[in-house]
């Protein structure tokens, strides 16, 4: 129904018009129910998308620009958002976009649209007016065109000259200043846009920032458009070498505007400090550490100016109004007098409000900085609560220094540190193996791991049993799993791997657990379970019992735990990613003699239990990566012979279909890829004519691949 929809509104777009507009005024309204079921973009649809397209080839037309432009609206209005691209907003800035426009309409007849796209759907006109300004980012791909009509010559559309361009550029922009006008939330957006406008629309907004009608507003209100005009100077200033950056003249005029509407309140003044991003505030040609020190200086400054002349409570509250509450502490804590101490200690380290705490967080390290550890030892913490003497202490330097002090002042039970710290490692080289075991022991195991990864990357040696012990315990901890770093786990994973000292059955416990982690998109494979699979076929057939029904079983309609399930998925992944086939010695030589024993004992079991065929399907997937023979035969003799037999022939299927997978995700090649696979493989079946079921195998594997490439509408003998 989707692709006739276009087709239908050609045929009749009075009634296709007159079905929707009735479609839109009913209550409910059907295109709620269809906005709601859009899939995710990966799965399900977009069921919008018909109608888009019907509407987007009836605004081809003159006649119907401005009545589809306010259906659009009408829809826009009821599109809560989502993933695809295919929406009411999206079709109306592809209909009107100044430099490839999808109407024959003219440039009165679209103004005319956006004027009543605006009296109609304000909200939505200035969402299309502000996408329709000129921007580096713009792309298009057109809209669906008449199929039937004659409204679009054969020869295409008309090219864009640059005078069309200025002035549909220019209306949409007087439009969107004269909405911004009447509303602080539009204008303080437009401006964010400034660089955009045509020069007569920039020296229009300027004027009207600069108006009583503006410097007269309360500070509040002015504050949020001085903000952005200061956030937009400074990226200007920041790159001014870039081809899209305003001239220093431009940005001078700006600077001028932004100082009239400046807020007087301190508070408000020097907001944009502590906004937690000091990077912006750079500027990218001067020394960095240079402008570090200097920054620091001035939130000092402006927290002593607040301090001294508003009080304490003043302070508290530039740290509730800013983005960084912790900056704003750190700046007291430099230049604090021992007064404010009481003020902050113990008070604020375990209030609820999450301000506060980034607040004396920021405070503690900046006295810390300032005064070092004998400010700490002076602090009197005889008559705190334990879990604020562990708060104050995680604000501290992650170094052995405040490991003895938790010590000190805890004793046996340190738990009120060890589990608030946030335990950043990089903050000493020394002793962590101290801080290891305390994590462990008050449950931060993946803290822990963070404290390992840093020994291993400073190219320290570890012990191998208490890094076993540490990814253990993280299996089941309780901790946030967004603190779970998987490629630390794996380098740490591969460096036991790695080491000849690491206890088997420890390592064997470890990528057990770990399993969906080591696969070979990460780099890292369950190197010592697959080696046990390759070399005890006992181990290879109890795997393949525990995620396989036997043929001899009485198929059961019992769900299987959950237990079992996750049993079974890391089995699956472990015999989806195994590398090493039987045979394959640890000095990286092939026995063939191993292989055949190792064969026979596996068929011997599998065929009491009842698996055979999916056994040889496994195997037969695995022996796709046997090294070549020592003759140069692509594939070693013994494992040719092997698959040549007679019953194995679901291991001849598992080996193609290892082979078909091999290949892993493609995209399109126009029948290059399948060309070349094609051959390839009719080229290794003839050099092992003498095997001829394995033969078999390969010219079947060629074949689908050129099927493939007839498939794909191209000549297979075209280069």
């Amino acid at each position: 129904m989707t692709d006739l929809l276009p087709l239908l509104a050609e045929a009749s777009p009075e009634e296709f018009l007159k079905s929707v507009e009735v479609a839109l005024q009913k209550t409910p309204c059907s295109f709620d129910i269809l906005f709601i079921q859009e899939g995710d973009g990966f799965s399900g649809g977009n069921y919008i998308s018909g109608l888009l397209w019907a509407l987007e080839t009836l605004a081809w037309d003159e006649e119907y620009l401005v009545r589809v432009s306010v259906i659009l609206g009408d829809l826009a209005s009821h599109d809560p958002g989502g993933k695809w691209a295919n929406r009411p907003a999206n079709s109306l800035t592809t209909i009107f976009l100044p430099w490839l426009p999808q109407t024959k309409a003219t440039l009165e007849k679209r103004k005319i649209a956006i004027q009543t796209l605006k009296t109609e759907f304000p909200e939505v006109a200035w969402k299309v007016l502000v996408s329709l300004l000129p921007n580096e980012y713009q792309t298009s791909m057109g809209s669906r065109k008449p199929v039937w009509g004659e409204i679009i010559p054969d020869d295409g559309t008309k090219k864009v000259t640059s005078q069309d361009y200025r002035d549909q550029v220019s209306s949409y922009a007087g439009i969107a200043v004269e909405m911004a006008k009447e509303d602080i939330a539009k204008l303080n957006e437009l401006i964010k846009h400034l660089d955009n406008l045509p020069q007569s629309f920039f020296d229009t907004i300027l004027e009207f920032l600069a108006s009583t009608g503006i410097t007269s507003k309360s500070e509040s209100e002015r504050l949020l458009l001085w903000n952005t005009l200061v956030t937009f100077t400074l990226r200007h200033k920041r790159y001014a070498d870039a081809e899209w950056a305003l001239s220093p003249e431009l940005v001078d005029k700006i600077d001028q505007v932004a100082e009239k509407i400046a807020p007087q309140n301190p508070l408000s003044l020097y907001h944009s400090l502590f906004s937690g991003n000091d990077f912006e505030l750079y500027d990218k040609n001067r020394d960095y550490e240079e402008q570090q020190r200097e920054l620091e200086t001035r939130k000092q400054k402006a927290v002593a100016e607040i301090i001294t002349n508003m009080g304490f409570e003043k302070v508290l509250e530039l740290a509730k109004a800013v983005q960084s509450p912790s900056d704003v502490g750190t700046s007291l804590g430099f230049i604090a007098v021992n007064e404010v101490d009481d003020m902050i200690l113990p008070n604020l380290l375990d209030t609820e409000s999450g301000y506060l705490t980034h607040f004396a967080g920021g405070f503690i390290r900046g006295r810390f900085f300032s005064k070092g550890w004998q400010w700490v030892d002076k602090i009197n913490t005889s008559q705190w609560m334990p879990s604020q003497i562990g708060q104050f202490l995680s604000y501290l330097p992650f170094v052995p220094e405040t490991w003895e002090r938790s010590k000190q002042l805890f004793g046996e039970d340190e738990s009120p540190y060890w589990t608030r710290t946030n335990a950043n490692p990089y903050k000493t080289d020394e002793s962590l193996e101290v801080a290891i075991d305390s994590l462990v022991k008050y449950g931060r195991p993946l803290a822990a791991i963070h404290c390992l990864h840093r020994i291993q990357h400073a190219k320290q040696s570890f012990n191998n049993k208490r890094a076993v012990g540490v990814l253990l315990a993280a299996i089941d901890s309780s901790e946030n799993v967004h603190m779970m770093n998987q490629y630390e786990i794996v380098e740490i994973i591969k460096a036991l791997q790695d080491d000849p000292k690491t206890n088997p059955e420890d390592l064997y416990g470890v990528e057990w657990a770990y399993l969906p982690l080591l696969n070979h998109h990460n780099g890292a494979s369950p190197k010592l379970l697959e080696c046990r699979l390759a070399d005890e076929p006992g181990f290879f057939c109890e795997v393949i019992r525990l995620v396989f029904r036997s043929k001899n079983e009485i198929q059961t309609t019992e769900e299987p735990t959950e237990q079992a399930k996750r049993v079974a998925a890391n089995v699956y992944r472990l015999l989806s990613e195994w590398r090493t086939p039987p045979g394959c010695l640890q000095d990286g030589s092939y026995d063939g003699d191993v292989l055949a024993v190792w064969l026979e004992a596996v068929k011997k079991e599998c065929t009491e239990t009842g698996h055979f065929d999916v056994a040889m399907s496994i195997v037969g997937q695995v022996l796709i990566y046997t090294p070549a023979d020592p003759d140069g035969l692509w594939i070693h003799r013994y494992a040719a012979k092997e698959l040549n037999k007679k019953d194995v022939g679901a291991m001849r299927e598992g080996f193609n279909t290892g082979l078909f997978n091999s290949r892993g995700v493609h995209g399109f090649s126009n029948g290059k890829e399948e060309r070349e696979l094609a051959n390839k493989y009719r080229s290794q079946a003839e050099t092992v004519e003498s095997f001829f079921s394995l033969v078999t195998v390969l010219r079947e594997l060629a074949t689908s691949y050129e099927h493939e490439v007839r498939g794909n509408n191209t000549d297979p003998f075209e280069d």
